[in-house]
């Protein structure tokens, strides 16, 4: 399986220890005042508090941005983009501060920026599926796929996963990979229903599902 560093993509000083271990790293691509960030947390308007479920993020701590955390990321390393907007303008301006020494995946729950992405040469394009309604549409064949992307797939939360909707979004969809994944049986039972790749955030968690962790008995 693909195996996706959630989270350490978003700081600096964890993106050693996730390319470590993951096949890719996933940075959250916001854009705040102007300023291109990587971050989990959201932001509660019209303030500028970050805000994580049941608990606020201290003024205090840095606003990262994407230069800061593109500068420690090697050339060659493979990206994935989650964007966190709403334009096909934002996506540009996001592509263009990353340029052309990553590998990329590209994903988004805005469906409607991703051409975008796909006019660049070799990025991978990915759906972003969230709920039950976005899971149902990408299983209709009159759901447009993403112009001039040849290889695109979707990516969903691991609720949403089961064997039958899978199956079914396998029909039409390639590769398709999980979020949210916290237990390694968990990934196993993904694997087994045909799910290609995890996305998660515990680096120790994507150490164990790797090709090189010792097979349990």
């Amino acid at each position: 399986m693909e195996l996706i560093a959630h989270r350490a993509g978003n700081l600096a000083d964890t993106v050693a220890g996730a390319l470590a271990v993951a096949d890719a790293i996933e940075l959250d691509v916001h854009q705040f005042r102007g300023r291109l960030e990587v971050r989990h947390a959201k932001v509660l308007w019209p303030f500028a508090i970050r805000w994580e479920p049941w608990y606020l993020i201290p003024v205090s701590e840095p606003r990262v941005t994407l230069e800061e955390v593109l500068a420690v990321v090697p050339a060659g390393s493979h990206l994935w983009l989650d964007l966190k907007g709403f334009t096909r303008g934002f996506a540009r301006r996001v592509l263009a501060v990353v340029g052309d020494r990553y590998d990329l995946t590209v994903s988004s729950r805005a469906w409607w920026i991703l051409p975008a992405a796909g006019d660049r040469p070799g990025v991978r394009v990915m759906r972003s599926v969230g709920d039950r309604f976005q899971r149902w549409l990408v299983t209709q064949r009159w759901v447009r796929p993403v112009r001039r992307v040849p290889d695109h797939g979707v990516v969903m939360h691991e609720r949403l996963a089961d064997a039958a909707s899978v199956a079914h979004i396998l029909r039409h969809w390639t590769p398709v990979v999980t979020w949210a994944v916290t237990d390694l049986d968990r990934i196993r039972q993904l694997e087994q229903i045909g799910v290609t790749g995890v996305i998660a955030d515990d680096l120790a968690l994507i150490a164990a599902a790797g090709p090189d962790a010792p097979e349990q008995a």
